[in-house]
């Protein structure tokens, strides 16, 4: 494995750009740091210093490779992607199950190296506090929770992706530092992510805290970390349900005890998310009653931005919702955006979103399935045209022509212009309140005790979301009517249909699914994803049919350099190239 160099000088240069450049790096698991001991002896010296390294982590969560695979991983597989007549061939097996240990985006070393970064600085930062008077203990405090929540983050993104994965929770500075980690039971690795974001929630600064909401919300604060929180519940509940009675070993616990899977486990998982998303809403409602103190503000249901415009103008099918929260930058319903230098135009993140959805006129590594927008929205709906250049329904049903994926690349509504490589400046958001309000909804209408107000109140949240997107909210074409969802499947269904709609291409669709999958213990109710793919979809189906399939192979290169590591059993052949069958 390579080693890079003089890391240090490099990152106390991303002070001075943090978040709008991307520092050069190689890509082998928990490799880009410090050569040189000597330059870490004399390093963590003063505030500037920690600032740096504390810029990395978050540069590493922006760059082309990390975003690229936010996308790939959390959408790829799902129903609303599928690869374009000319494809990559890594992404053209991904759609079609024919994923190998030796599929680069199998490879998950960006995602520990921000881990390693965030490592660094929780190790190293407390030694500064001695030695530069204007680092203060306060400063401390907030540098660590953002880089507990960091590693909490990333490793939660290694979770839902590989399910069994290592957990880094020291440093390494070399190649001999880097440890031969076991893998943790998902439960288990669900559980240390709480713990760091326990840690974090009281240290991080509170949203809306710092000066301006470049870091406000391009930095982890305390709604970021409770949003973190409340998608970490999701899954341990679906876990915890997927695996109830069974007994796991504490691989990180001294003398590895053993824990049993119970059957209340999912119920207060459900209810901790809900708490979570609860605080989330209650602090923004608070930060957007004080901002507009005094001043005559219409109210709408969830303080909900509204499509504004005469009716002409959005039977044009413009969004202006989607503009101030996509076209625009740190809009009031955001929580965690990675901020985007616009005069960079070498930004990773851009690059990411490019090198999936593509630019106008040519497809990325990703298109949207033949008649999935015309299947799934309303013809009323504007995200139909928002997130995707569907310029009409008939369009995308008569005609042999790619609909594109447009969602962050339109620097407006409709996608009549794309952002151009001199203003790749639309930021990559990781949690809105949209998505909180529906975790919160499917929480509701999915923990055991489920009751009528749960529907109730999930139908709603879906209602408000729904309608401030379509053309005339007075007048919708077919609107939803509570009678028809006051069951817990209907509600359950509503709640995921909702969040398709509205999260579509933000790299939340595929884990949807599989948190389905695991609380069924079955991917009978998932594999309609392969329909996208026409005549091959039986094939691929039955290549669904266990719930490991669902999870992505441990790259070749991790199980040669790490021996401890266990391959994912669905891929695990005596010829590790062979596609799984």
């Amino acid at each position: 494995m390579k080693i890079l160099s003089n890391i240090y000088k490099k990152t106390v240069l991303a002070t001075a750009v943090a978040f709008g450049a991307l520092m050069s790096s190689c890509t082998d698991y928990l490799t880009i740091i410090p050569a040189d001991v000597v330059v870490e002896e004399n390093f963590w010296q003063t505030k500037d210093q920690v600032n740096g390294m504390l810029a990395t982590s978050y540069l590493k969560l922006l760059s082309r490779d990390a975003v690229t695979k936010a996308i790939v991983w959390g959408e790829m597989r799902s129903d609303n992607m599928t690869y374009p007549p000319s494809y990559n061939t890594d992404i053209k097996n991904i759609v079609e199950a024919n994923i190998i240990d030796e599929n680069g985006f199998c490879d998950w070393g960006i995602y520990y190296e921000a881990i390693n970064y965030a490592n660094l600085v929780l190790e190293g930062a407390p030694k500064v506090v001695e030695s530069d008077p204007d680092f203060s203990e306060g400063d401390l405090d907030v540098v660590m929770g953002e880089m507990y929540a960091m590693r909490a983050l990333c490793h939660f993104y290694l979770v839902r992706t590989f399910r069994d994965i290592p957990l880094a929770l020291k440093s390494a500075k070399n190649d001999a530092e880097i440890p031969e980690y076991v893998q943790a039971h998902p439960l288990e690795a669900l559980d240390m992510i709480m713990k760091d974001l326990d840690r974090a929630e009281n240290m991080v600064m509170k949203s809306g805290a710092f000066s301006n909401p470049q870091q406000n919300l391009g930095r982890i604060t305390r709604n970021a970390v409770l949003a973190i929180k409340a998608d970490v519940n999701l899954w341990r509940a679906a876990f915890a349900t997927y695996y109830e009675g069974s007994e796991y070993k504490l691989v990180h616990s001294e003398g590895n005890p053993v824990v049993t899977v119970g059957p209340a486990d999912a119920q207060s998982y459900y209810d901790e998310c809900i708490e979570n998303c609860k605080k989330v809403i209650a602090n923004m409602d608070n930060a957007l009653e004080e901002e507009n103190k005094g001043k005559p503000v219409e109210k709408f249901a969830y303080n909900l931005i509204q499509n504004r415009g005469e009716v002409k103008e959005k039977e044009a099918h413009k969004s202006t919702a989607y503009d101030e929260i996509f076209g625009s930058k740190n809009s009031s319903e955001s929580i965690f955006e990675l901020q985007v230098q616009g005069d960079n135009i070498k930004n990773g993140a851009f690059n990411g979103v490019y090198r999936v959805y593509g630019t106008e006129g040519n497809p990325g590594m990703a298109i949207v399935p033949q008649a999935f927008v015309t299947s799934n929205y309303e013809e009323d709906d504007l995200r139909a045209y928002s997130f995707t250049n569907l310029k009409s329904f008939n369009e995308q049903t008569t005609t042999d022509k790619s609909t594109c994926i447009v969602k962050y690349a339109a620097k407006a509504s409709p996608a009549t212009s794309y952002r151009k490589s001199d203003e790749w400046d639309a930021n990559w958001i990781v949690y809105r309140r949209t998505d909180v309000l529906l975790m919160m909804a499917e929480a509701m209408v999915t923990r055991p005790t489920a009751q009528d107000d749960d529907f109730r109140e999930a139908f709603n949240i879906v209602k408000a979301i729904n309608t401030r997107s379509r053309i005339d909210t007075t007048n919708i074409v077919r609107p939803l009517k509570i009678e028809n969802y006051m069951t817990k499947e209907t509600s359950m269904d509503l709640v995921r249909k909702e969040r398709l709609l509205e999260l579509s291409y933000e790299g939340k669709r595929w884990y949807d699914l599989v948190r389905l999958a695991l609380r069924e213990k079955s991917t009978e109710k998932i594999k309609f994803v392969a329909d996208k793919v026409g005549g091959s979809a039986a094939v691929i189906k039955t290549k669904m049919s266990t719930i490991d399939g669902l999870f992505m192979p441990i790259y070749i290169n991790e199980l040669r350099y790490n021996k401890n590591l266990k391959q994912n059993p669905a891929y695990d052949k005596e010829d590790s190239s062979m596609e799984m069958n």
